[in-house]
This record gives structure tokens, C-alpha cells and sequence, in this order.
């Protein structure tokens, strides 16, 4: 865990070369002192080598004004990782402590450890069926299942079947384990949503996180009524008619209220056991919901919910996206997808052209190896070109085919151009596609200048965290310090959050004029624009919580 600073600490003393464990103290003032002043501030001997595993201490030299100060210990933090990246645990430390920024790739249901789950599971007083290890209720409990265990050979296979422990691809292959995992531990999963927003909340908190966007079913009651409203076959040219159809119904108003009801409950559910007296890290995680579409769902089913995420924008700010999940390579998916692009097309330019409600879209595009297509399909050459130019998308999960796309160099460019980022999940891309290291196109993308995060897609599942994610960039894909600490600023730059940027430039490290020179304190001018905009704000913080960790190094 995270070693917390009591909230009473006003001001954090840091020096150049100070290689002390990380302290988060969460905004709170610094002060800055020149990097040589103290004494007592270098560890070395004559050979310059320090006391603390042989590293030369050549930041212990004065480190100037606050900029350069700040310049010293980017570096230092730089020198450390690389200093680390072969100890595991030494890297993972590192990056545990390190600022993240964001999760926006997150699957609220799969991102609860199994042993939690049945932790809530007990205390629900299920039962698991011996052979297939789902979840039942306890009115179910018969021969065929046993109760939920805490220890033991039958507890440890549980954890294996609920996620991608201990997992040797064999008969069944990762693909299929990790998809099978859902339906395991579905109903403790439904019946713990605020729990589970909760464990996603803290996780992120002790790693150094500022804000998560994670997905569940959204848009039901609206999805249910577009399902009766409509009968036969759905088309492209249906759309308008049928949007008409739906929003003219007499029960439209009170469905779009009972789905905005569900987002507001769980906004406010989640919080609502946590002593908030006073900053604490995980009281100022910010949490926004993203509606999870099910795109092998029915298709007039799917345009309601795509209906009703729009229509719930409009009334709360806690839902500030939408996304089609399911896997990719199913046949109905892939059947349905040009439809479904053109169901975001029509939204698009009902809602967000004419300014009517604020939603985002970002999509899973191009989750597809040869391997997992339907024999003759060519999804594998458009999907993610369609997301982007058809649907709208601003960000794209995953993005692992980009290179089978027709004209893959036009592609990263256009993504480029228009800004389209792209959420990583290595984790479950090595699990449920065997798609690692080379073979992973995140090269491509840093190459083209397309902006990329990392993200957790399933960290449960995944026996992962954004922090595991991170150590995989490093050890998987050999990036720097500086390339994860710009992953960590798009996370937040592309967040679905609003107000203006802090940046002016990302990529140059520009900001806004109001606080191009601010270092450690935001002034007058710079705090009002801050005030102004929630994604600066956090930006800001981010910012601070860099300066912070670096300079411990």
C-alpha cells in the first residue's frame, strides 16, 4: 500500500538526489529548496557511489531555480527506471508509486479480483456448481453444488475458473477461459455494483490515480423499450423511423428517467460509505461511467441503449460516454458492425452536431486476430477506419489489427490528425490474443505520432492493476520513463471530461498561457483558469503529483 502523509502535513521539503520511499501527500504546498544547500543531502563517498545499492549520485550537485529543479528530477526519475527495470520488484514499486493519471479503459465487471468476489458471495450465502463453477443463488444450493469456499483445493480452482490465474492455454485457449469468466461470477457481479465501483475507486487511489472511466450495462429500460417498439429486420435507411417511433412513445420519458436514476444511484451509491472528512486519497478519486453495449445483442435492442446513453448525458454528468463491447471476432458482430457504425453515425449527428447532449463515444475497434475470424471475413481490414470515420469514435480500445487495415500508414496518420486516441490493454492482449512485444503495434502508433494510454480493460479477470499495466510497458514494449509519463498526461487529456485542457501542446509540453509558468503554486490568473475547467484541473494535480514524485529521486 501506499504510505498516506497526515492530512495536517502543510508543506513537503524536497531535494535533488533524495532517494527516499514515495510519500503521496496529494497537493499539498511544496517547498522547494536549492538541491546542495543541506549538509546532510549527499549519501556519497569519494567514488561517488551511494549508500543505497550502488547507484552514482550525480543529481546531489545544486539543482538551481524551481524549473531546473524540476528538470533535475524528470531526469533522476528517468535514471531510476532505468536503474530498476531489470529488479521486478524494485520496477513495480517504482510504478506503483508513480502519477497515472487515468483509467479509461476499464469493464467494471471484470475488474474485481475473484477472491473478493467471493468474499460477497459467502456473505450472500450462494452456492457454486461443483462442475462448471458458476455462482447461484442459495435458494439453488443442491448435490450439484458446494457452498462457497475460503480455503482449500475447491476455493483455489474457483479463482482459476473466475480469471486468468494460473491459465495454460491447452484444449480451451485464452480467448475462451477469459470470456467464460463473466458468466461465472455474474450474479455477484450484478448484485455488488456500487461494491465493485468502490474496489475499482480504491485500487486506483493507492496507485496514484486521479480519475476512472469504467463500463457497465447502461440504457436498459430505454434498450428494452426500443425492442418492443420495433419488430423485423433493422436497417440502416430504419434508423430515422424508428428513432422517431421510439422517442414519440408514451413511456420514452419515464424509461429515459428510471435509466438516468440507475447512473445517478451508482454515481452516489459507491461513496456512500466513506468518511470524507478532510482530503483523502481515495475520497478524491473522480469516477464517470461509460454505457456498455452488448454488440451481439439485438440490433433494435442496441439502438435504444445507444438512444438512451445520449438521452441520460443530457441529464447527469456522471455518464459521459458510450462503447459497443462484446467480443469482436463473434459472428453477430461482426454481421451487425457496419450497422452499428452507422446507428453512431445517425446519433451523431442528431445529438452531438446539434450540441443536444455532450456524450462521447470511444469504441472497441480492431480487437481481431486471423485466428479468431469467421473463415472469408475481412473485418480485420476496416473496423477500426469505420470506427473513426463512421462512428465518431475519439478514442479506440485496443487497436491491436491496425496494420492489417487497408493502407495501415494513411490510417495512423489520419488517427493522428484527428487526435484519436488509443486505450492499450496489454495485459489482456497477451491473454486473450497472444499478442505481445513485437507483434503488439504500440511501436506503430508512438511512431505516427497517434496519442496512446494504458489501460486496464479487465484487471480483475487479468490479475492486473494500471500500475501491472505499466511495468508491462516497460518490460514488454521497452518504453522510457518520458513516453509513460506522456501516457499518463493522455490519459487525462483525452478523458471524457469537461472544460478546456491545461495544454496548449501535450506533446511540447506547452500549457495554456494563464499557467505556462507555474511551477509549484498556480497564480491568481492561472487559478481562476483552473476553476473554470474540471479536465485542467485534474491536469494541474497531475502535474504536482509529478513534480512530487520526481523529486524524491
Amino acid at each position: 500500500m501506499l504510505l498516506f502523509a497526515p492530512v495536517e502535513k502543510l508543506a513537503v521539503s524536497v531535494r535533488c538526489g533524495m532517494r527516499a520511499s514515495f510519500v503521496l501527500t496529494f497537493l499539498l504546498p511544496i517547498t522547494l529548496v536549492a538541491c546542495g544547500d543541506d549538509p546532510s543531502a549527499s549519501t556519497t563517498d569519494a567514488s561517488g557511489i551511494g549508500d543505497d545499492g550502488g547507484r552514482p549520485d550525480a543529481a546531489l550537485a545544486p539543482c538551481g531555480t524551481p524549473d531546473e529543479c524540476a528538470v533535475t528530477w524528470e531526469q533522476n526519475a528517468a535514471d531510476e527506471l532505468e536503474f530498476v527495470r531489470e529488479d521486478e520488484s524494485a520496477l513495480a514499486l517504482f510504478l506503483r508509486d508513480m502519477p497515472k493519471g487515468a483509467d479509461l479503459h476499464n469493464h467494471l465487471s471484470g475488474s474485481v479480483y475473484a477472491e473478493t468476489f467471493l468474499d460477497w458471495a459467502l456473505a450472500d450465502e450462494n452456492c457454486i456448481v461443483t462442475s462448471s463453477h458458476t455462482l447461484v443463488f442459495g435458494t439453488r444450493c443442491d448435490s450439484s453444488t458446494q457452498a462457497v469456499p475460503t480455503s482449500g483445493p475447491f476455493y483455489d480452482e474457483t479463482i482459476r475458473a473466475w480469471s486468468m490465474k494460473d491459465f495454460v492455454p491447452g484444449v480451451e485457449t485464452g480467448r475462451d477461459h477469459f470470456f467464460a469468466t463473466f458468466g461465472k461470477f455474474g450474479l455477484v457481479a450484478g448484485a455488488h455494483r456500487n461494491d465493485s465501483i468502490l474496489d475499482v475507486a480504491t485500487r486506483a487511489a493507492s496507485e496514484n490515480q486521479l480519475y476512472v472511466e469504467t463500463m457497465f450495462n447502461l440504457g436498459t429500460r430505454v434498450g428494452s423499450l426500443a425492442a418492443s417498439v420495433w419488430s423485423g429486420t433493422l436497417t440502416a435507411a430504419d434508423l430515422p423511423s424508428f428513432y422517431d417511433s421510439l422517442i414519440a412513445n408514451s413511456e420514452f420519458a419515464g424509461d429515459v428517467a428510471s435509466d438516468v436514476a440507475t447512473v445517478n444511484a451508482a454515481a452516489s451509491g459507491w461513496r456512500a460509505g466513506l468518511d470524507c472528512v478532510g482530503a483523502t486519497p481515495l475520497c478524491d478519486m473522480q469516477v464517470r461511467f461509460v454505457a456498455q453495449v452488448s454488440r451481439t445483442g439485438a440490433n433494435d435492442q442496441v439502438f435504444g441503449q445507444l438512444v438512451s446513453a445520449f438521452e441520460m448525458a443530457k441529464a447527469t454528468s456522471s455518464i459521459v460516454g458510450a462503447n459497443l463491447s462484446s467480443p469482436e471476432d463473434d459472428t453477430r458482430s461482426i454481421n451487425n458492425y457496419e450497422l452499428h457504425m452507422a446507428m453512431l453515425d445517425f446519433l451523431y449527428n442528431k445529438y452531438t452536431v446539434t450540441g443536444e447532449s455532450p456524450l462521447r463515444i470511444t469504441l472497441h475497434a480492431g480487437e481481431l486476430v486471423p485466428a479468431y475470424l469467421p473463415p472469408g471475413s475481412n473485418a480485420n481490414t476496416f473496423h477500426i477506419r469505420a470506427a473513426v470515420e463512421t462512428g465518431h469514435a475519439e478514442r479506440i480500445g485496443h487497436g491491436l489489427d491496425v496494420m492489417s487495415e487497408t493502407d495501415p500508414t494513411a490510417l495512423l496518420d489520419e488517427m493522428a490528425s484527428r487526435n484519436v486516441l488509443v486505450e492499450v490493454c496489454l495485459s489482456s492482449n497477451d491473454q486473450i490474443l497472444e499478442v505481445r512485444g513485437s507483434e503488439h503495434p504500440l511501436a506503430e502508433y508512438l511512431a505516427h505520432g497517434v496519442p496512446v494510454t494504458l489501460a486496464t480493460d479487465d484487471q480483475g479477470v487479468s490479475r492486473s492493476s494500471l500500475a501491472g499495466e505499466y511495468v508491462r510497458a516497460v518490460r514488454d514494449q521497452n518504453l522510457d520513463y518520458r513516453q509513460l509519463k506522456t501516457i499518463s498526461r493522455q490519459s487525462l487529456e483525452h478523458a471524457f471530461l469537461p472544460g478546456d485542457s491545461l495544454w496548449t501542446s501535450l506533446p511540447d509540453g506547452t500549457r495554456v498561457e494563464a499557467c505556462a509558468d507555474q511551477t509549484t503554486t498556480a497564480s491568481s490568473e492561472c487559478s481562476a483558469f483552473l476553476e473554470t475547467s474540471e479536465r485542467a484541473s485534474l491536469q494541474w494535480q497531475l502535474e504536482r503529483r509529478f513534480l512530487e514524485f520526481e523529486s524524491n529521486y
